[in-house]
């Protein structure tokens, strides 16, 4: 039995750009987090918003260190 992949991963923050996303996962990546992010496809949203996920067992530590960063 399979669970659900998208599980594994906790959006921590909302970039406005694609530019912002680039820098805060290389922000994280480089304090050691595993990151990807993605642009939600609901209709509300707005097209520029991309979500920066991490693993979910470090979703709270990797979003302290973002705020730590000033994001």
């Amino acid at each position: 039995m399979r669970g659900n992949p998208s599980a594994l991963w906790r959006v921590i923050y909302i970039a406005r750009s694609e530019q912002q996303a680039r820098q805060i996962e290389a922000v994280l990546s480089e304090a050691g987090f595993l990151v990807n992010w993605n642009r939600p496809e609901e209709a509300g949203g707005r097209k520029e918003d991309i979500e920066i996920r991490a693993l979910d067992s470090e979703a709270g530590e990797a979003r302290q260190y973002l705020m730590e960063q000033g994001y």
